[in-house]
């Protein structure tokens, strides 16, 4: 019931009206229950929170097989932690990545058995719709990450978001993300493989590019690599190296 119609009920429950004479003892038992009424009527109009809405755009081709893996679950709580830093080759760039920022990076994920289940270096063919696959193999394309983003991004887990914090431009990171901060309990179909649910993943991570000024910084002086969408372009983006 909405706010509005259980306000309008307990107006309805409590408005006086003409009724004949009782005694004092029917007068009180009848106050009692319109109080109980009304009581009942205003729990049950407390406003329910609303989920984020889910922002799609990266890689256009591949939004169809992994929009579900890009909404957190439900139960994960906002203070899971962080991943785990397996190893790092530290960045030459002046500024390290704080939470706000944009980074480009390249990356490839793995399960513990080394199947790759994403990766933006290309190379290989990818899930298109089900259990078909491309007949081309995937182009290079690096992806914009939100350093601590809240929003759902396709295939970008939370903890991918989190663990390129405090990385600079060159720099690369290993991340074993849990679950809870990846995709979940539940199976996900990801671009090359399906995960299975409960899976830690893995994340080598290179960030190619850092922006506090917004996303077209990234691919300043980039000829033909674009930001996606409906006019996404790949041309160039092999050859994005890391840049201050």
């Amino acid at each position: 019931m909405s706010s509005a119609s259980a306000r309008a009920l307990t107006g309805a429950a409590i408005r006086p009206t003409h009724v004949p004479a009782r005694s004092s003892a029917s007068r009180s038992s009848r106050r009692r229950s319109v109080v109980a009424r009304a009581s009942s009527s205003s729990s049950s109009s407390s406003p329910s929170s609303s989920d984020d809405a889910p922002r799609l755009g990266r890689r256009a081709s591949l939004a169809s097989a992994v929009v579900a893996a890009a909404l957190a679950p439900p139960a994960l709580a906002a203070d899971a932690g962080a991943p785990t830093i397996v190893s790092e080759t530290p960045g030459f760039g002046s500024k390290a990545a704080k939470s706000g920022d944009l980074v480009l990076v390249n990356y490839v994920a793995t399960l513990a058995d080394g199947t790759t289940v994403d990766t933006t270096l290309g190379g290989a063919t990818y899930f298109t719709n089900g259990d078909q696959k491309s007949v081309q193999p995937a182009e290079p394309r690096p992806v914009i990450v939100k350093v601590n983003g809240a929003d759902p991004v396709p295939g970008i887990p939370r903890g991918l978001k989190r663990g390129v914090e405090g990385m600079r431009v060159g720099g690369v990171r290993v991340l074993s993300i849990p679950p809870a901060l990846g995709f979940g309990d539940a199976p996900v179909r990801s671009p090359y493989a399906l995960v299975p649910g409960g899976s830690t993943l893995t994340y080598e991570v290179t960030v190619l590019r850092l922006s506090d000024a917004g996303p077209d910084a990234l691919f300043k002086d980039v000829a033909g690599c674009g930001l996606g969408g409906a006019n996404t372009m790949t041309n160039g983006c092999a050859a994005i190296v890391p840049e201050e």
